[in-house]
């Protein structure tokens, strides 16, 4: 199909709407009110989509891609192959953050702590089955998940408040070692339960 250069192209796929542009054809993302909130995007947010990269990657750039295309594979059906991946991403992240937080960097510390944030509320919600769906009121979506960390709640939101801080981090780390262990315990009992 030709698309008229005057013309974008639009693809509505549940609450996202992705369009293809009028420059140089790049595909872009706009994203939808669910997912905006001060740490992660605006609302109304256009975001350019340069690159495909293959799972997990694309979380790398865009927080909650996987969440927002709902293209399939869908993570959340299969947590023995996708929540691995993220907590490598996630070890990736924590190696930098660990050089920043040595440095006394907050502000190089960031970015990285807001995309490993990202990568935890995935890996949470996919470890119930479920897809990321609301960014914005995320204390009620995360006190819905009958699996999750001890105190997770508060944990989380010492991270919101101050996702920029040495003691967030730590709170992230311990955060990500019992999310893997839940994961890890969910992966077991759904081989069991396959045979």
């Amino acid at each position: 199909m030709l698309l008229n250069s005057k013309q974008p192209m639009v693809i509505e796929e549940f609450s996202v709407i992705i369009c293809i542009g009028q420059e140089k054809g790049v595909p872009v993302m706009r994203v939808a009110d669910e997912f905006a909130h001060p740490l992660f995007f605006r609302e109304g947010e256009v975001i350019e989509i340069k690159d495909e990269q293959p799972f997990p990657h694309m979380m790398q750039h865009v927080y909650f891609y996987y969440d927002m295309i709902e293209r399939e594979p869908f993570p959340w059906d299969d947590i023995g192959r996708s929540i691995p991946a993220v907590l490598q991403l996630w070890r990736e992240e924590k190696e930098q953050l660990e050089s920043c937080f040595a440095r006394r960097d907050r502000r190089s510390a960031r970015a990285p702590m807001i995309r490993a944030l990202s990568y935890l509320l995935s890996c949470l919600f996919w470890l119930n089955g479920k897809k990321v769906t609301n960014v914005r009121h995320w204390q009620e979506e995360i006190g819905a998940l009958p699996l999750k960390p001890v105190n997770g709640l508060e944990r989380l939101q010492f991270i919101f408040e101050r996702c920029d801080v040495y003691h967030s981090f730590i709170q992230l780390c311990e955060l990500f070692e019992e999310t893997g262990k839940l994961a890890y315990k969910q992966m077991a009992i759904n081989k069991r339960m396959s045979r």
